[in-house]
């Protein structure tokens, strides 16, 4: 996973950041992408994904973080829209440039300021969780912005995910 100690300081930067939000932005019934980004950017662009690649990503993000299925089962169809626009989000947010490192805290930023809408537990677990797993399934040629040491725990977490899905049931 992205590494724990770079999300811990992304979180605490974005607690005390005061900007606006960059991943994310609402509407009264559901969580939508603002791709406009915030002045003197460019815009944001969300990841070519197929319902398949979508699909696999929910399964996996509740893989790799349990108690986002709680979450899902919870939350419906805003947790399933969060939890893409923030996968989607970090993907456009890495492409556009800046480093994984600012990535991070605007994801963190957006994901705070839409809290109120969309319930996602605000953890760092989870956050590893919707990052690992959108650079896996929704972004997997931005790996390349990530050190070495990340790439490789990425394409372990990946190697994990595929060897449960490979020895779980089918129902």
């Amino acid at each position: 996973m992205v590494a724990c100690t770079t999300l811990i300081v992304a979180v605490g930067a974005a607690g005390c950041s005061g900007g606006p939000s960059t991943a994310a932005g609402s509407s009264s019934t559901q969580p939508t992408t603002n791709l406009s980004g915030t002045s003197g950017t460019s815009p944001l662009k969300a990841p070519a994904t197929s319902a398949t690649d979508d699909a696999a990503y929910l399964s996996e993000v509740t893989e790799a973080d349990p108690p986002l299925a709680t979450y899902e089962q919870k939350h419906g169809n805003v947790a399933l829209r969060a939890l893409l626009t923030d996968g989607s989000g970090f993907c456009a947010l890495l492409g556009r440039g800046g480093g994984v490192d600012k990535a991070l805290v605007d994801l963190a930023v957006g994901a705070r300021s839409d809290e109120a809408h969309t319930h996602l537990p605000l953890k760092v677990t989870t956050f590893n969780a919707i990052e690992a797993v959108a650079l896996l399934t929704l972004c997997p040629s931005e790996q390349r912005f990530l050190p070495a040491a990340d790439q490789t725990k990425i394409r372990q977490l990946g190697a994990a995910l595929a060897g449960r899905s490979a020895t779980s049931p089918t129902t």
